[in-house]
């Protein structure tokens, strides 16, 4: 209610560009802080941004069981299972292959949305989805370092397993906004649920996992957690007015943000290749397809 009056692949595409920013504050701080700890901070900040954002909305008229329960299996499956399992897939293959394995949320998105919600894929969005996926593996990918450090192959579960976790938690949102119609809600309860899920884990972690940070790290993360709070708004909001297979492929086009703002900001690091460029190219043209093609 809050961002109705923007259209549904507007409010996408500023998600991607505020997932972005947070994605380029995570590469600063996975190295300095336990992914514990970064995730019990980003859901701190995310949770308190959701009810402040939602005593700015319009109240829902009621509040059914079964809305509250599914934005609770929101909290559950995306902001803690699949961002916790993110971090954790970053330290153990590294942040290109990790996120190239992550685009087959598009895949586990579309098949839930087509074959559990009844949307509908045309030729050109399944062209357009396939386009951006291939466009976000393509601009991630270096064959020159993938070489130089061997992974074992069940590693790639673990990136595999939080893009699952993230289609559960598209799904599960979808399907509560059907009952309770207010995305700054479902922004409350989800992180509210994985603030309370990490809350309860602190008194079972190791005596050494909640020292792992730095300030840097800790001003890098606080600044994340603002930016990822304006992306779940924006992304909550197109996904209660729009179809899981447009929202979802609009959404990942945050990778080709993100490796120009890591290019940007760690230029020494990360080079601008003609594969970005080709992906871009590709990006464009599966965002058209996404988007116009009914």
């Amino acid at each position: 209610m809050l961002l109705d009056f923007f259209h549904p692949n507007i409010l996408a595409l500023l998600s991607a560009i505020f997932v972005s920013f947070t994605r380029l504050s995570q590469r600063y701080v996975v190295d300095r802080m336990s992914a514990l700890f970064a995730n019990f901070i980003l859901a701190i900040v995310t949770a308190t941004f959701g009810w402040l954002f939602y005593s700015m909305d319009i109240v829902p008229v009621s509040f059914p069981w079964q809305g509250i329960f599914f934005f609770m299996a929101v909290g559950l499956f995306g902001p803690f299972a699949g961002r916790y399992i993110n971090l954790i897939g970053i330290k153990l293959t590294g942040l290109a292959r990790s996120t190239i394995v992550a685009q087959t949320v598009l895949i586990w998105s579309a098949l839930l949305a087509v074959f559990v919600l009844g949307e509908n894929m045309t030729i050109l969005k399944a062209i357009g989805t396939g386009f951006i996926m291939l466009s976000s593996m393509l601009i991630v990918y270096d064959g020159k370092n993938v070489g130089k450090k061997k992974i074992p192959i069940y590693y790639y579960l673990v990136p595999a397993l939080s893009a699952l976790m993230y289609s559960f938690s598209h799904l599960s949102g979808k399907t509560a906004f059907s009952f309770i119609p207010s995305s700054t809600f479902g922004m409350a309860i989800s992180n509210t649920t994985c603030f309370s899920i990490f809350l309860f884990m602190i008194p079972f972690r190791k005596a050494s996992s909640m020292k792992e940070w730095d300030k840097k790290g800790f001003i890098a993360i606080l600044f994340g957690a603002l930016s990822q709070s304006l992306a779940i708004l924006c992304f909550w909001s197109a996904m209660k007015l729009g179809n899981v297979t447009q929202i979802i492929p609009l959404s990942r086009l945050s990778v080709l943000l993100i490796v120009f703002l890591t290019w940007c900001f760690f230029r020494e690091q990360e080079k601008l290749t003609y594969r970005v460029f080709v992906g871009a190219v590709l990006a464009l043209a599966g965002a058209y397809f996404v988007v116009y093609g009914r």
